[in-house]
């Protein structure tokens, strides 16, 4: 596994990157564009080299590209969803000019047509789609906290869309937030190890290519997505300690979006999980 934040884009992609290697990242997240934007800013060729360099200077691997939030794949707008088919084109293509290996999604919402059809148009949609996506990047599916008509709060929702796909084309990112505000118990190492038995039952933990680490502010089915740094939030230490201590793939990305990023809580997250992984914190 390699461990690493989520980077903030703001003072420059490549000092940032060098940030991110002293406070001891591994891996790194970033949006390819604005996240709340239908547009992405034109990458030129040179800056790209740089970037590119800079990754393999600081031993960054692998980068994850997070697609916008406005993405619904399941939008009973037409313009919203053809919007959205477009953004992920254009996502998994940014993805690929990085040499990233994955592109995180929020599935979308169902705005009221239920979950059956949400779910049935976004594999309808995936499998329209993912011929035109550039070969190397896999779409990654992550789970939700479940606020509003939101898709993929529940395990088997998600399994639905990755089991449609069974050449192995999709693959899931759980997020702890996310999954301890859509009511599953993550607040002890017990109830941890339940979780990944339901996720290796349902989906299968081969398909498990990430994991969001973040504790949460907002109380467990709260249905709620609020984050916040490892240990001081409703979840606390124990869930980290087992996700950190299984037997993970070496090239693994555990990533964290926990508040305040760009900041020393950075470095503090990441300290955190390297004691609780190391077996030296109590």
């Amino acid at each position: 596994m390699r461990l690493g934040i989520h980077m903030p884009l703001k003072g420059g992609f490549v000092p940032n990157t060098a940030r991110a290697k002293e406070i001891g990242c591994e891996a790194i997240q970033i949006f390819a564009g604005n996240p709340t934007g239908w547009t992405m800013g034109k990458i030129e060729a040179r800056e790209m080299e740089k970037r590119l360099a800079a990754l393999k200077e600081h031993d960054l691997r692998p980068l994850v590209v997070h697609s916008a939030y406005l993405i619904n794949l399941a939008s009973t707008n037409e313009d919203f969803y053809e919007k959205s088919r477009q953004l992920l084109a254009a996502t998994m293509g940014r993805a690929a000019l990085y040499r990233s290996p994955y592109v995180v999604l929020h599935t979308g919402n169902h705005g009221g047509r239920g979950v059956t059809q949400g779910i049935t148009r976004i594999i309808e949609t995936i499998d329209a789609d993912r011929g035109k996506w550039p070969p190397g990047v896999m779409l990654l599916l992550e789970n939700t906290a479940g606020s509003g008509t939101a898709l993929g709060s529940r395990l088997e929702e998600l399994a639905e869309i990755l089991h449609a796909f069974p050449d192995g084309s999709l693959g899931i990112c759980i997020d702890t937030a996310h999954a301890w505000g859509a009511g599953y118990d993550l607040g002890s190492a017990a109830a941890t190890e339940r979780f990944l038995e339901q996720v290796h039952k349902l989906i299968g933990l081969e398909h498990l290519h990430m994991l969001h680490l973040n504790d949460s502010k907002a109380a467990l089915g709260s249905r709620v997505d609020r984050h916040d740094h490892i240990g001081r939030g409703a979840i606390g230490l124990e869930c980290f300690r087992v996700l950190l201590n299984q037997k993970w793939p070496a090239e693994m990305p555990l990533i964290l979006e926990t508040p305040e990023i760009g900041t020393d809580w950075d470095r503090q997250n990441l300290e955190t999980l390297r004691k609780l992984s190391a077996g030296r914190f109590h």
